[in-house]
């Protein structure tokens, strides 16, 4: 009896899914990506794909979590001084939309249509933004953005990089030097939040 084939394990093909998924957003741009050209990229039967992600939506989920949990391994910097350990964390932060665009595309960029986070998806977007809420507490401990709310402080610190380096991938930049540029964006948008509200005074 000649021996069975060997199957491919799940782990595998969880992974190799994901990987196809991202190279279809980078070179083919988010509407490529469908069961279909996912299913032929990463060599599997389009029936896998439900088997092991329940669908596209599930392949998305899977994106959006390792995203989230590579973007939190680099953006939970530890510098010693908070106002410095906050310009780390954002500089963490494009560094990461730089480099896994696919990701950061999936994440931020682009509504799927038909795609609801999960809530175990939704969980890990949550305690990536807790980084940075507890990176703007930090700072308050030290009496920087004094008689703020902190969740606004990092929300308004979150939109502001987001436009940033969305407009950068977009390719929409114009700076001398971009590196420089974003780290003097970082420090006034930072220099302008700690000044007290007028509305206090």
């Amino acid at each position: 009896m000649p021996p069975r084939p060997q199957r491919t394990p799940s782990e595998d093909i969880v992974a190799g899914v994901v990987s196809a998924a991202l190279e279809l957003i980078t070179e083919e741009g988010p509407e490529g990506l469908t069961v279909r050209a996912l299913a032929r990229r990463a060599g599997v039967a389009p029936m896998s794909i439900y088997n092991h992600f329940d669908g596209k939506n599930g392949v998305l989920d899977a994106i959006i979590v390792d995203g989230f949990t590579i973007l939190a391994s680099l953006a939970e910097t530890s510098l010693t001084d908070p106002r410095e350990n906050l310009v780390a964390g954002s500089v963490a932060y494009r560094d990461f939309a730089l480099e896994h665009r696919a990701h950061y595309t999936a994440m931020f960029l682009h509504h799927f249509v038909g795609y609801t986070p999960s809530r175990d998806t939704m969980y890990v977007a949550a305690k990536g933004f807790e980084i940075l809420a507890a990176q703007v507490q930090k700072c308050q401990e030290w009496g920087i953005f004094p008689d703020k709310f902190y969740p606004d402080v990092a929300q308004q610190l979150w939109a502001a990089v987001h436009g940033y380096v969305a407009l950068e991938i977009l390719g929409i930049n114009f700076a001398s030097d971009r590196d420089a540029v974003f780290c003097d964006f970082i420090n006034g948008l930072i220099s302008g939040l700690d000044t007290p509200d007028v509305s206090l005074l």
